[in-house]
């Protein structure tokens, strides 16, 4: 019976231990975004029938302006190298001005086409050399994109047909400032364009986002890594 109990009592404690090591981190961010659409008219130019125009014409949105926010995890015990995983809620969409009579060019008043998303995103993290002010990080993943709620006012039938789960990939550079506690401060540049472009009746749409983020990371454990390095306690030890 003893013997099973410090089988048991051994499984626990290398498991806690595996564990401390996988999990480094948990955390905060919100971040300003813009946001573009992207429309080309695979149609020839036709000046009888304006073929080229319709559904949509070929043309870049003006920035939409807009905010996210999400939680993070970091995992992995390696020393420059971690996997992230967040949950986070952006918005995006792009300024449109639908067009009027072909003929005379003339363009409505701006309205906004955006899609209110909750996504899932995955990063492999990977860090710099550790310096005097903090260290630097590249993040490379995907974000797989759930669409909550759309607001289309120009364009729908194509704006309109964007699907409702898509997956983007997205590169972005990061610094995290040194600190003396477990709490630590970062920011983030991200570029997220569309994979691939859809189609609908001869008119190829897509879109990109560029995301700034600030946010804190909880560690803890007061060192970035833990190298398991000796420590000195003192001349008692």
């Amino acid at each position: 019976m003893i013997k099973k109990i410090i089988i048991c009592f051994a499984l626990f404690h290398l498991t806690v231990q595996m564990n401390a090591q996988f999990f480094r981190g948990v955390g905060l961010f919100v971040g300003a975004t813009t946001t573009s659409h992207k429309y080309t008219n695979l149609n020839p130019k036709d000046p009888d029938f304006f073929t080229h125009v319709y559904p949509a014409p070929s043309h870049r949105s003006a920035e939409f302006i807009s905010f996210s926010v999400g939680l993070l995890g970091e995992f992995l015990k390696y020393e420059h190298i971690r996997w992230q995983t967040e949950l986070e809620y952006c918005t995006k969409g792009g300024i449109e001005r639908p067009m009027g009579a072909p003929m005379t060019g003339d363009r409505g008043p701006a309205t906004p086409n955006t899609f209110q998303n909750i996504q899932w995103n995955n990063f492999v993290k990977i860090f710099g050399n550790e310096g005097y002010r903090g260290i630097p990080y590249l993040m490379l993943g995907a974000r797989l994109e759930y669409n909550l709620s759309r607001s289309i006012g120009a364009y729908g039938a194509v704006a309109g047909a964007v699907p409702k789960i898509n997956i983007t990939p997205d590169v972005g550079v990061g610094f995290e400032f040194a600190s003396y506690s477990k709490w630590h401060l970062f920011t983030e540049l991200h570029y997220n364009p569309d994979a691939i472009k859809m189609v609908v009746q001869s008119v190829a749409f897509n879109q990109r986002m560029w995301e700034l983020r600030v946010g804190v990371i909880y560690r803890p454990r007061k060192a970035l890594d833990d190298c398991n390095a000796p420590r000195y306690h003192g001349s008692n030890f």
